[in-house]
């Protein structure tokens, strides 16, 4: 009995590292810099990134922003979204990962629990 709480525990948790990882994986994220794209006056502040942490993960895209802005702000937002969306994919990765060991484990207890009430 204590064997199915164990599985069915690993289960859950490796079901919901695996669904945060999927969040992670596509979820765009804002980053704050200092830079205007009002050139030397103006206000600065939190940018919402167009690049996504797969897309810097796996294709390792650092371009700019679209449209026509200074070069001070187009390279601050693209070094800054770069470093944002590789920290979340490489937590989306290390999510699914533990996510999938999880899963692995619950099901070899499941098996394992299920084999001795057969041979019972």
């Amino acid at each position: 009995m204590r064997s199915r709480r164990v599985s069915g525990a690993c289960l859950r948790v490796g079901y919901l590292l695996l669904l945060g990882a999927s969040f992670l994986w596509f979820d765009n994220v804002g980053v704050d810099v200092s830079a205007s794209d009002f050139g030397d006056s103006g206000p600065a502040g939190r940018v919402g990134c167009s690049i996504a942490p797969w897309d810097a993960g796996l294709n390792d895209n650092r371009d700019a922003p679209g449209g026509e802005h200074t070069g001070a702000y187009s390279n601050e937002v693209a070094a800054e979204c770069y470093s944002a969306s590789s920290t979340r994919f490489n937590a989306a990765v290390g999510s699914g990962v533990l996510g999938l060991l999880m899963l692995s484990v619950g099901a070899v207890v499941a098996v394992g629990s299920m084999r001795d009430v057969m041979s019972a």
